[in-house]
């Protein structure tokens, strides 16, 4: 079965930095065959993480949670407020029977490594795919670092 999660490729999320993945994950959907597609949407909101700590608060209209990737016909859509998913999340993958997602989208050093975590500690192997993520950030380590730092964690066989 051959899965795969696209991370919070939604407008609000896009800079210099990662516009490019818009193009290459359209086509990497376009050029292969999936069970499953998922995308997540990262709905900032007065409960959420992001506004309670960080005091963050962005991601709250219609134009800045909108994919722009292609979402193909039958794809599911996964709405968070935090960086990773939802235990409920996982949970519904179990019941696919769902054992590895290839992860892919922005940012590599948050969300796609928050989401990674979340399959690994529920055992669904992740198979991040690292020329499909990238950072937002300014900082233009921080994909390389958490790229690094996922080959450490989910063994380098599952950072391609």
């Amino acid at each position: 079965m051959k899965n795969l999660i696209v991370v919070d490729m939604q407008q609000g999320f896009i800079r210099d930095t990662n516009k490019h993945l818009v193009e290459k994950i359209n086509n990497y959907i376009k050029e292969n065959s999936f069970d499953n597609i998922f995308f997540t949407v990262c709905v900032n909101n007065n409960d959420s993480p992001f506004t309670n700590i960080l005091h963050w608060y962005g991601g709250t209209t219609d134009q800045e949670q909108q994919i722009i990737v292609n979402v193909p016909v039958g794809a599911k859509i996964i709405i968070k407020d935090g960086y990773g998913v939802s235990n409920d999340v996982v949970e519904m993958f179990h019941g696919m029977g769902i054992t590895e997602m290839e992860v892919c989208g922005t940012d590599t050093d948050a969300c796609c490594l928050a989401v990674a975590f979340n399959l690994f500690d529920n055992g669904i192997r992740p198979i991040v795919l690292s020329d499909l993520c990238a950072s937002s950030s300014k900082e233009t380590t921080a994909h390389t670092n958490a790229i690094e730092l996922m080959k450490r964690q989910f063994g380098k066989d599952n950072v391609v």
